[in-house]
């Protein structure tokens, strides 16, 4: 697969739980299980510089140290539209290199989108990215994102999707034609979509996917994803995985295990045949529609914004 002129495998990793904050993890364990994950095939890690206030960026940095063909992202937070390339700078010197630069989430709404699109390209223009994306980019901000580019083309768009949270399908289609790439965040919808036990990360607190997982709908989406696995004797993470290939999205699975490490690994050999892949749709049916990401965040000004993520620790 192609992200721009990156080529990626089918799965990549995300490097939020890496990061601490709004997850508890076990700093030695965590480490191995990327290690694991990065010497057994994986090729794409994403982090952001919000990710533990740049401890997810040195995690990284130290992981691809020893590993020139990962391909890395990252993501300015969506309060720093006004200091894109101070913002890269900062996470190239943690990182190392940065090859995919995003924009983490859309601006507040008297922020031109022009103006964040002028900061990533002048940021590439720099030699700070090789590519440039956004995040969290609904439909309609996408479409303006494209009618600012010149010299650059946006190639990505990050946003939540799972069987628990379909509305990015749009966007998917839309990226066919328009020639972006759907990364999907949270595609496991940080394990509700899998397995019924959870960690009591705070991260998982106020999480949708979640609250759905526990409803009779929900159940239903979970029970129909471990039969699938169960019938092909790997695990309900990896039938999420190749259902992600299977609909055009490129998921980043968050690891904390070695074991986690292990169902990411197993998804990239994983085909779906149509029969599941249309299961999983027809048992996650009434999830298609929603938003990917509130809209209400852009009308708190950035100075908020920012102070509201320093105090929930990220």
């Amino acid at each position: 697969m192609k992200i721009g002129s990156l080529e990626v495998g089918r799965v990549g990793l995300g490097a939020w739980q890496a990061g601490g904050g709004a997850w508890r993890v076990d700093p030695a364990e965590i480490k191995r299980a990327y290690e694991y994950a990065l010497d057994h095939g994986l090729n794409f890690i994403d982090t952001a510089e919000v990710y533990g206030n740049g401890r997810s960026e040195k995690f990284v940095g130290e992981l691809i140290r020893q590993r020139p063909h990962i391909v890395v992202a990252t993501k300015v937070a969506g309060f720093h539209w006004g200091r894109i390339v101070k913002s890269a700078e900062i996470s190239r010197r943690r990182i190392g290199r940065v090859d995919l630069l995003q924009f983490h989430w859309p601006p507040p709404v008297y922020v031109p989108i022009c103006r964040v699109v002028r900061g990533l390209e002048r940021a590439a223009e720099l030699g700070l990215a090789s590519e440039i994306g956004v995040s969290n980019f609904d439909m309609d901000l996408m479409e303006q994102a494209k009618t600012c580019t010149k010299k650059y083309e946006i190639v990505s768009d990050q946003v939540v999707y799972n069987p628990l949270q379909r509305a990015a399908e749009r966007l998917i289609e839309a990226g066919r034609r328009m020639g972006f790439t759907v990364i999907s965040w949270s595609p496991l919808a940080k394990g509700a979509a899998v397995k019924e036990s959870l960690g009591d990360d705070p991260a998982r607190r106020l999480d949708p996917a979640v609250k759905r997982a526990a409803t009779p709908a929900g159940r239903r989406v979970v029970e129909t994803i471990r039969k699938i696995a169960a019938g092909r004797g790997v695990s309900p993470a990896a039938v999420v995985l190749a259902w992600h290939a299977a609909k055009g999205a490129y998921p980043i699975p968050g690891i904390k295990t070695v074991e986690q490490a292990h169902d990411v690994v197993e998804a990239v050999g994983l085909e779906l045949s149509e029969a599941e892949v249309r299961a999983i749709d027809e048992a996650s049916a009434q999830f298609v529609h929603g938003s990917i990401w509130p809209s209400g965040m852009r009308y708190i000004p950035g100075f908020l914004l920012k102070l509201g993520f320093i105090l929930a620790g990220v």
